[in-house]
C-alpha cells in the first residue's frame, strides 16, 4: 500500500489515474460487468463467447481512445473507465476458465 502511494506521488501533477478521487473527493469503485456467481455458473461455451465479447470490445474501445479521442478530454477518461471494466471482466472469465481448466 505504501509503495502505491509512492508511485502515486511520484506521477505527472496533472496525470489522471483510474482510482484517482472523483471531484466529490470519493473514490470510484469500478462496476463489474459480471456477477461471480454469475459467472461460475455460465456454460463453457457461454465463457469463451464472453471471453471473446470482453476482449473485441475493450480492443475497440482503445483504438478508439488511440485514434479519435484527445488524450486529456473527459471523454478519454470515460473510454480509459470503460476499457478497464472490460479488460476486468477479461480477467475474471480467465480466471474462472483457468480454475475449471478449460482452454480456449
Amino acid at each position: 500500500m505504501e509503495q502505491a502511494r509512492e508511485r502515486a506521488s511520484r506521477r505527472r501533477p496533472g496525470a489522471a489515474h483510474p482510482s484517482a478521487p472523483a471531484a466529490s473527493g470519493t473514490l470510484r469503485a469500478m462496476k463489474p460487468i459480471y456477477h461471480p456467481d454469475d459467472v461460475a455458473a455460465m456454460d463453457p461455451l457461454v465463457l469463451m463467447k464472453n471471453l471473446d465479447h470482453v476482449r473485441m470490445t475493450s480492443r475497440r474501445l482503445s483504438y478508439i481512445l488511440q485514434q479519435q479521442v484527445h488524450l486529456y478530454t473527459p471523454q478519454a477518461n470515460q473510454l480509459r473507465e470503460q476499457i478497464d471494466t472490460y479488460v476486468e471482466a477479461e480477467r475474471q472469465i480467465e480466471g474462472e476458465m483457468a480454475r475449471r481448466q478449460i482452454r480456449a
